[in-house]
C-alpha cells in the first residue's frame, strides 16, 4: 500500500462485517452493529436491495472467514480475561470495531490499536465523522511495521510492561515481508509470561493446493489493489517460527472444531475448509 493512503482492504473488511449484519442468518457469528454506522446509508440500501450479489460462493466464503476470525479472537480474549488478562493490543487494527462495542467484560482492559499512520488517521477521522466516541480505555499507536520497531512503539504506550498482553493480529501477517513477521513474533515473545497471540495467516500455496482456489483468487485481487500477500506459511514452518521466537505453546483452530462450535445448523455461510488461524502463548 502507498505510505500516504489508507488501506482499502481494511475498509473493505468493514463492509463485509456490515453485510453479515444485514443479510445473514440470526444469530450472527459476529454481532457488530458499529460496522453499520461506519458505512454510508446508500451502501446499506444497495446491499438490502441486491443481497444476492453477496451470496456467491466466493463472497460467502470470504465473509465467513472475516467474521469467524473476529469471533474467534474475541472468544479467546474473553477466556484470557477470566484468567486475569487486563491488556489488549490489536496489531493492524484497521477499522475493527471491538473497542467501540466492547462488552462489559472488556471494560477493565487497557486497549491499544496499532496500525499504519495513514489507515489509523483515516479511521480516527471516520469515527469523529460518524459521532462514535473513543472509549477512555482505548489508545492509538501509529506505526509502520515494515519500517519501525514494534517493541519501541509499544514502550511509548500506557501498557504495563510487567503484565501479560493479549495480542490480536488478524488479516495482517500475509501483507508483511517474512522477516518483518519474524521480528514481530520476537517482539511479542519478549512480553511477560502468559502473553497470548491470536493470529491469522495465508497458507503456503503448495500445502493448500487441491483444497480450493478461494485464497488464490483473493490474493490476486489484493495484489491488483496494490496490497499483495507477501508472507505464506505451512503449519510446521509457522509453528517452528513461533517456537523459535520464544512462544512455549502453539496451536491452530481445526476446521472441524470451528464447524462444530460456530456453524452448527447454519446454511448461509460455509464453515472453513482449511487452517487459517491459531494462537500462541509465551
Amino acid at each position: 500500500m502507498r505510505e500516504d493512503q489508507s488501506s482499502g482492504t481494511a475498509l473493505g473488511v468493514t463492509v463485509i462485517r456490515a453485510v453479515h449484519q444485514l443479510i445473514d442468518n440470526i444469530p450472527h457469528i459476529l454481532e457488530d452493529p458499529i460496522s453499520l454506522q461506519l458505512i454510508d446509508s446508500a451502501l446499506i440500501e444497495q446491499i438490502l436491495q441486491n443481497p444476492e450479489r453477496y451470496r456467491s460462493q466466493s463472497m460467502r466464503a470470504l465473509r465467513s472467514h472475516v467474521v469467524l476470525r473476529s469471533r474467534y479472537a474475541e472468544d479467546s480474549l474473553f477466556e484470557a480475561i477470566q484468567s486475569g488478562m487486563r491488556q489488549f493490543v490489536s496489531l493492524g487494527a484497521g477499522y475493527d470495531t471491538f473497542a467501540y462495542r466492547q462488552p462489559v467484560w472488556a471494560q477493565t482492559l487497557k486497549m491499544v490499536e496499532v496500525d499504519h499512520p495513514a489507515t489509523q488517521s483515516s479511521k480516527i477521522d471516520l469515527l469523529k465523522q460518524k459521532g462514535i466516541k473513543v472509549p477512555e480505555n482505548v489508545e492509538f499507536l501509529s506505526l509502520d511495521f515494515e519500517k519501525e520497531n514494534l517493541e519501541l512503539g509499544l514502550a511509548r504506550t500506557a501498557l504495563d510492561p510487567t503484565r501479560p498482553v493479549f495480542v490480536a493480529c488478524l488479516g495482517v501477517l500475509a501483507y508483511l515481508h517474512v522477516e518483518t513477521v519474524r521480528k514481530m513474533f520476537r517482539c511479542i515473545a519478549k512480553l511477560p509470561k502468559l502473553t497470548r497471540l491470536v493470529f491469522t495467516f495465508a497458507m503456503n500455496t503448495m500445502e493448500n493446493q487441491g483444497q480450493d482456489d478461494q485464497s488464490q483468487t483473493l490474493s490476486g485481487r489484493m495484489a491488483a489493489r496494490g496490497e499483495p500477500w507477501l508472507a505464506r506459511f505451512d503449519l510446521e514452518d509457522l509453528k517452528y517460527e513461533l517456537n523459535r521466537s520464544g512462544f512455549s505453546n502453539v496451536w491452530f483452530l481445526d476446521p472441524s472444531e470451528a464447524a462444530t462450535k460456530y456453524y452448527g445448523g447454519r446454511d448461509d455461510l460455509p464453515a472453513p475448509r482449511k487452517v487459517t488461524m491459531g494462537q500462541a502463548i509465551v
